[in-house]
């Protein structure tokens, strides 16, 4: 799988560079690149290039790499910024392709403008949204070296997408990437993770107090019964005297009255 990379493409990215870094940028670009290379890198032949003409992949993906390696710091910042400069414009230019307030919807639509580009190669492109935000994976399936170039400009379309989506209740975007043979991975973040903080309510009043001793329901309503009724009158009580002051007779006759005469 050789695969190609579109001349018209090449151009826009020579004229980002210009824009950025002025017009002798270009030309300090041709003089440091090797002689199989320069003629790609030739703008005043790229603009006289026909809509379908292409460049070999390899080569156009070293011209990509060298301009980050001789024009900027190697890093792949300035690919980058290449990047929003060009979705900027496409984004600027097809109002329907940024959504607002919804940043990954934005960036998949997207999709034709970072993978259109390559031609007779299979491309990744799979987006899955997060709490945080959402994970990105694209790839030029076998070469690494243009999967690498692809993910510094998809941060950098990712970053366009951001200003022209402004996320409502999204923080700084903060974007991390990795990249795995001929696979990148780009984790946008933007939202904050809610802590998940397990505290224990407050104790109640009622059970920090102390609790009154259990009372029986039937003691309870005995209670009840007994502040209710009013007191029987003292010549309806039954005496009851004590033992010991009981009179006690033994065989002794029941005692008569006085004798009549």
């Amino acid at each position: 799988m050789a695969g190609e990379l579109r001349s018209w493409f090449l151009r826009n990215v020579l004229e980002a560079v210009e824009r950025q870094l002025g017009v002798s940028a270009v030309t300090n670009l041709r003089a440091k690149l090797p002689p199989r290379l320069a003629p790609h890198a030739s703008l005043e032949r790229l603009r006289a290039s026909a809509a379908l003409d292409s460049v070999p992949l390899e080569e156009g993906v070293e011209i990509l790499l060298s301009i980050d390696a001789l024009l900027g710091d190697g890093s792949g910042k300035l690919l980058e910024n290449i990047g929003v400069d060009l979705a900027s414009r496409v984004l600027s230019q097809g109002g329907s392709l940024a959504r607002a307030g919804d940043l990954p919807g934005t960036v998949i639509r997207l999709r034709t403008f970072l993978e259109y580009p390559f031609l007779g190669v299979p491309l990744t492109f799979e987006l899955r949204r997060n709490p945080t935000g959402f994970a990105l994976t694209v790839g030029v399936a076998g070469h690494s070296r243009a999967t690498r170039a692809l993910r510094h400009l998809t941060i950098g379309a990712i970053v366009a997408a951001e200003r022209f989506a402004r996320e409502v209740g999204s923080d700084n975007l903060q974007i991390a990437a990795e990249n795995i043979a001929d696979r990148a991975t780009i984790s946008a973040r933007y939202f904050r993770e809610e802590e998940q903080t397990a505290e224990e309510p407050p104790p109640s009043r009622r059970a920090s107090m102390a609790r009154p001793p259990a009372v029986s329901l039937s003691a309870e309503v005995e209670r009840i019964l007994r502040s209710s009724t009013p007191p029987r009158p003292a010549s309806e009580e039954d005496p009851q005297l004590p033992e010991s002051m009981t009179i006690r007779i033994r065989g002794e006759a029941a005692v008569r009255g006085p004798a009549s005469k």
